[in-house]
């Protein structure tokens, strides 16, 4: 570590204007005595959160981005040179309240050695990362009690209109702004979003850097993976299988034909790919743990976008951008949510089954139109309502909205767009 190149990178970061920063809906604050993590995959915008974070006396905040050249070959162990640059930079900040703000600190060998050294001489740390290892694994155990995590996922359809210049609010149901509201959605639907997607032009090359950056970087340089081919057939086989059901077992029959690979490779490659944030699992809903764990899973993306690059379908966008907005739900408003699906085996499916501390809160379909699986998607609500004794029953479709009533339950069908941006009401009693 060379302290002058921190100096320099202290000081240039203090004399740049910021970029805007647009409002999200994850809020955060510093504490005392404890570090925020932030993690989420690459560009949803956890750095322009951190930016967030910073107020008005802007020398008291220190940012450093652990992928920038000036900090590289930094370790943990550096960490008391970092915060002396810094009062050699500005010493009349000494005794006063100093922020850290760390960016892609997993590039650092031995960061939470770091982060503990900052909170124990008094610092207020917040650090982002692009693993979910460091959320589930560093900050639980390295930090020892020292860290509380969040995690940022891409853009709401809420902050997707905000970043589009819209201000949307109940009084607009039905106006103008409603129909490009519904238009927007088309958009959002289609080419996902990830902030810059939804900001700028050539929205395909950018969703390739992406996935080529998360695939290179995230998963195989950070987990050392060697059978770079066999990563790149996985990624295949899980976009292809976005909204659909997926066992290890299968997808390690799948590969095993070409590639020759074990099932052992195959689930530590699969969890390198979750631990990037690409692709989410979703179980089955089961009393036993046992019986969710050896069930199927359900196959969804982080982003809608990326199934660009296999073979998109309006019905599976649709489902996988309502497990994302409930992902959030839990993620931003309340950590106590789970989400299954239910059924499958030979049982009628539910696309999603919500609970809150164990007992389930909301039942919900998803389908293009009702008009052609009406009987199929209700009788499966229905069934399910009765076992789980769960009455907040809710259809999910493009365009249609409703209430239906079947076998002394009410049930909600709402438009996707109306769900997203949370307009509905529960059916009535």
């Amino acid at each position: 570590m060379n302290p002058e190149d921190v100096k320099r990178y202290i000081r240039l970061f203090h004399e740049r204007e910021l970029p805007e920063v647009i409002e999200r809906e994850l809020k955060l604050s510093f504490i005392p005595g404890k570090a925020i993590a932030i993690v989420g995959p690459r560009r949803s915008g956890k750095t322009y959160l951190l930016y967030s974070l910073i107020g008005e006396e802007r020398e008291r905040y220190v940012y450093l981005n652990f992928e920038n050249p000036f900090l590289f070959g930094i370790t943990g162990r550096d960490f008391p040179k970092l915060v002396d640059a810094y009062f050699d930079l500005y010493p009349e900040n000494i005794g006063k309240k100093v922020h850290f703000l760390l960016d892609e600190v997993q590039n650092v060998p031995d960061w939470e050695i770091g982060v503990r050294y900052l909170l124990d001489e008094g610092f207020l740390v917040a650090v982002t990362g692009s693993s979910s290892r460091l959320l589930s694994r560093e900050v639980a155990t390295q930090l020892r009690g020292r860290g509380v995590a969040y995690t940022l996922l891409p853009l709401s359809f809420r902050e997707f209109l905000r970043f589009k210049g819209i201000s949307f609010e109940r009084k607009d149901l039905y106006g103008r702004t409603a129909n490009r509201v519904r238009k927007l959605l088309d958009e959002y639907l289609y080419y996902g979003a990830f902030p810059e997607v939804a900001l700028f032009e050539d929205r395909v090359r950018i969703l390739e850097e992406y996935l080529s950056v998360m695939i290179t970087r995230d998963v195989v340089e950070r987990h050392g993976i060697r059978n770079v081919a066999l990563v790149e057939a996985m990624v295949k086989l899980l976009l292809a299988s976005y909204a659909k059901y997926t066992s290890y077992s299968a997808i390690h029959r799948f590969l095993k034909s070409e590639f020759g690979t074990s099932k052992t490779t195959v689930l530590e490659y699969l969890r390198a790919l979750e631990d990037s944030f690409f692709v989410f699992f979703l179980p089955r809903f089961a009393r036993s743990e046992k019986e969710s764990l050896r069930a199927p899973k359900k196959v969804y993306l982080v982003d809608t976008g990326l199934a660009l690059f296999s073979r998109k379908e309006a019905g599976r966008d649709m489902e996988n951008a309502v497990f994302l907005e409930l992902l959030r739900r839990k993620h931003y408003f309340n950590p106590l949510l789970e989400i299954h699906y239910y059924g499958g085996s030979g049982e009628k499916e539910v696309d999603f089954v919500v609970s809150e501390s164990g007992r389930v809160v909301e039942l919900i379909q998803v389908t293009l139109s009702l008009e052609d699986a009406r009987e199929r998607e209700i009788s499966a609500l229905i069934r399910a309502s009765k076992t789980l004794n769960c009455k907040n029953l809710t259809v999910v479709t493009l365009n249609e909205e409703d209430v239906l009533e079947f076998e002394g339950r009410k049930i909600r069908v709402v438009p996707l767009w109306k769900f997203l941006l949370g307009l509905t009401q529960p059916a009535p009693p």
